[in-house]
Formats: C-alpha cells, sequence, structure tokens
C-alpha cells in the first residue's frame, strides 16, 4: 500500500498545518512516487501549492498558491490507500488500531516540533481520529462547514472534505476566511 507522511518540508511554525486522514492513491501513484525518490526525503516546497490533485487544486483556490508554498501538509495515517472506505474494507480492525497507535502519536509530535500557527484537518474524520469537534461555521442551510477541537494539546479547526464534499463556492469561500481569519 505504500505510506507518505509529509507533503512539504516540516517548516518551524507554518501559517498553517494541514492534516489530512491518509495519502490517497494506489499501487500507480506509490510506484511513481518511489521512482522519483519520494521516500529519499520531502518536497522542496508543500505539494498543495504545486501538484495537480483535486484536493490541491481547491486549496490553491481557496487559500492561494503563495500561502500553501509557506505550509506544511501532513496526514494523520500515514499508510496509503485509494479511499478511507478501502484502507478499512482491506485492513483489518485490529492493524488499524496498531497504525493509529503508531501514527497519532508521531503526528502529535511532530506539531510540538513544527509549532503551526493554525491547524486545520481536512475532513472531519480526520479530527475524529484525535478525539474529534464541536461544529462552528454554518452555512444559511444549516450545514456544518468547519468544526473546532483538539489535537493534542492544541486548537485545530476541521474543514468538510476539501475535495471530497460537494461545496458550494459561497461555502469554499466561508470555509477559507474563517481558517484565514482564525
Amino acid at each position: 500500500m505504500g505510506f507518505k507522511i509529509l507533503y512539504g518540508p516540516p517548516f518551524f511554525n507554518p501559517p498553517i498545518l494541514f492534516i489530512g486522514y491518509q495519502p490517497g492513491g494506489g499501487a500507480e501513484d506509490c510506484a511513481r512516487e518511489l521512482l522519483d525518490g519520494a521516500h529519499d526525503g520531502w518536497p522542496a516546497v508543500c505539494e498543495y501549492a504545486t501538484e495537480s490533485w483535486k484536493l490541491a487544486y481547491w486549496m490553491r483556490r481557496m487559500f492561494g498558491a503563495e500561502l500553501l508554498t509557506r505550509c506544511v501538509g501532513l496526514n494523520a495515517i500515514f499508510v496509503r490507500a485509494p479511499k478511507v472506505e478501502i484502507y478499512r474494507k482491506t485492513v483489518a480492525s485490529s492493524v488499524r488500531e496498531k497504525i493509529e497507535k503508531f501514527c497519532l502519536p508521531r503526528v502529535e509530535q511532530l506539531i510540538d516540533v513544527m509549532q503551526p500557527q493554525r491547524i486545520v484537518s481536512v475532513g472531519f474524520e480526520t479530527l475524529d481520529l484525535f478525539g474529534g469537534g464541536v461544529p462552528d461555521l454554518q452555512n444559511d442551510k444549516g450545514r456544518t462547514l468547519t468544526k473546532i477541537g483538539k489535537i493534542g494539546a492544541r486548537k485545530a479547526f476541521a474543514t468538510l472534505h476539501l475535495s471530497g464534499a460537494q461545496i458550494s463556492t459561497l461555502d469554499r469561500s466561508r470555509i477559507g476566511n474563517r481558517i484565514l481569519t482564525a
């Protein structure tokens, strides 16, 4: 299945640390990244500012490439799977528990070392790994757009999944503004 931890250099005090549930993609992505030397180090700049993935595209639209180059991307679960649902179906729950016991404390250690200005969980499920959160920002129809919780001892925001959820342009703007003005 492969693994991926960081989506760029682990800058000290980045404006935003984005934490996703786990690396997406499949065997082809893993093989391509291995050929490109991905496991030899981290990318020179946060990949959300440069890559063509759907998530990176939406993040650039919401936060701008210039800001994203100074941010850090991190996975809560380091093991790759095309989708969380596939991970849950193909990896036994006892093994997933061991993976979480390994990964989550290391995520908290990385946060302590990097000291980000803001932490943003991409998707509510990611924040749920660390204890969940409470609704924060809602749209006019009552849909929760962001939640607030904690990862370790630090405040964290969670957003609807920026590539997996159907989000209107107005709601994307609301989410971006909430994160940037928090």
